[in-house]
């Protein structure tokens, strides 16, 4: 689908507004109450090893207890941490290796900080963790430096070595690609991400894990998933390899390098749209997919044609209501009645999180757009999709994702802080 000159340099015109209004809602976010006078990480307390390995094993026995993905696993954490720094290498958090009968499976990302956030992000892959260490191992011995690994919330992870006074980075791709270049000129405003995460309300939820106040009453456990979460299928389950499965779209499929950098809010858009049609309710929402969900050929077709309608532009798609407006405007060109429920609550952690479960209550995916997402395209904000939120009885949130086709759980809180822009920049939507 092709849109007229006029109506593509309208759109490129609100979408060049919505992001400048984006910037200065940013800008203006001053209201953080830090708990101590210095917000930068230089003179933060640290939690000793034994506080790490509690907050990890609250949610060994909460979360992932019970999770998709760890649900018969027998797990134990690792106290071999890989200390996560902050780009003036400041400890930030750790990366605590997950092991199953002494295999690394994965890793639960811990806050280091008295005053952060209790835990950042859960990934479920074998031997991620040694592979984060060999590469930084390799870029450290052709370097003749110092390597470090700094992490970027709320899961971006780079490569830091530092050789005679210059400090350069990588990324972890299979190839690690050197990013210093685009990392140096936005150093100053990822250093501003870091000190904004402490503040009092985070360091009394720290306490109050590690049990060093009075903690409060309860909460309800929560655990609201789709249906292929509760029954532990997979979702948009893409055979991208021989018998090897994708947990939704990945924009990376695409072929081109421009689609790839701004694709993520077309892949949210299949992968709603394909889950809608094969799972929710193939007799009222059938026609919004015709192909075979396992077929890649099949569903980056799909993407394509939601990519025409979404239509990201130079900076992304950056507006929720007009992602909301192109589904929409899909489904209705496949006549398919199908309508994105608005909220007109104040754009608060719990608002949001009912909202969350609402959606996944009926069975319908939430798209959600993360704006604090670094990565080598300046302007890409990134969309994902929600498919669980999970709330144990010590207020501990985690929501799961599908990203370039992984799935990957991440903090609630921290997911929150990185789309406080309200419901237009980086909000969630859900469709019925």
């Amino acid at each position: 689908m092709k849109r007229a000159a006029g109506m593509v340099g309208g759109i490129f015109l609100k979408k060049v507004a919505l992001f400048a209004f984006a910037l200065l809602l940013l800008f203006a976010n001053s209201g953080v109450s830090f708990a101590n006078n210095d917000p930068s990480l230089g003179k933060a307390k640290h939690l000793n090893q034994e506080n790490v390995l509690q907050i990890v094993q609250t949610n060994l026995d909460s979360y992932l207890k019970t999770d998709l993905q760890t649900h018969d696993k027998k797990i134990s954490a690792s106290k071999d941490f890989v200390p996560l720094y902050d780009l003036d290498h400041n400890l930030f958090a750790y990366m605590v290796p997950l092991l199953e009968n002494n295999r690394e499976i994965g890793y639960i990302t811990v806050g280091a900080i008295e005053d952060g956030y209790a835990t950042y992000e859960i990934n479920i892959r074998d031997q991620a963790v040694s592979g984060i260490k060999a590469k930084l191992k390799e870029k450290s011995a052709h370097s003749n430096g110092k390597g470090e690994v700094v992490y970027i919330p709320p899961f971006d992870y780079l490569i830091k070595v530092s050789d005679q006074g210059q400090d350069r980075y990588y990324d972890l791709a299979d190839e690690p690609r050197e990013v210093t270049d685009i990392v140096k000129p936005k150093k100053e405003k990822l250093k501003e991400g870091y000190n904004r995460i402490r503040n009092d309300e985070n360091k009394k939820h720290m306490s109050e894990l590690l049990g060093s106040t009075i903690t409060t009453a309860a909460v309800t456990s929560e655990n609201v998933a789709l249906s292929v979460e509760r029954d532990y299928g997979m979702f948009v389950p893409v055979e991208y390899a021989t018998n090897t499965y994708s947990y939704g779209g990945d924009q990376g499929w695409y072929s081109t390098g421009t689609k790839q950098d701004r694709g993520c809010g077309p892949v949210a858009a299949a992968n709603i749209t394909n889950y809608l049609a094969k799972i929710k309710d193939s007799a009222k929402y059938g026609k919004l997919y015709v192909g075979n969900t396992t077929s890649k050929t099949d569903f980056v077709a799909h993407m394509d044609t939601l990519y025409s309608y979404v239509d990201p532009g130079m900076f992304g798609e950056v507006s929720g209501p007009d992602f909301t407006s192109d589904v929409e405007r899909f489904a209705k060109d496949r006549g398919v009645t199908l309508t994105g429920v608005r909220s007109s609550a104040s754009f608060t952690l719990d608002n949001v999180a009912n909202y969350i479960k609402a959606g996944l209550s009926i069975n319908s995916p939430v798209a959600t757009l993360n704006t604090k997402k670094w990565s080598d395209y300046e302007y890409e904000w990134h969309w994902m999709t929600i498919t669980k939120y999970f709330r144990d009885s010590n207020d501990n949130r985690w929501i799961a994702v599908s990203t370039w086709g992984q799935r990957r759980s991440i903090d609630y809180r921290v997911h929150f802080d990185a789309m406080a822009n309200g419901w237009v920049q980086g909000g969630v939507m859900y469709f019925q």
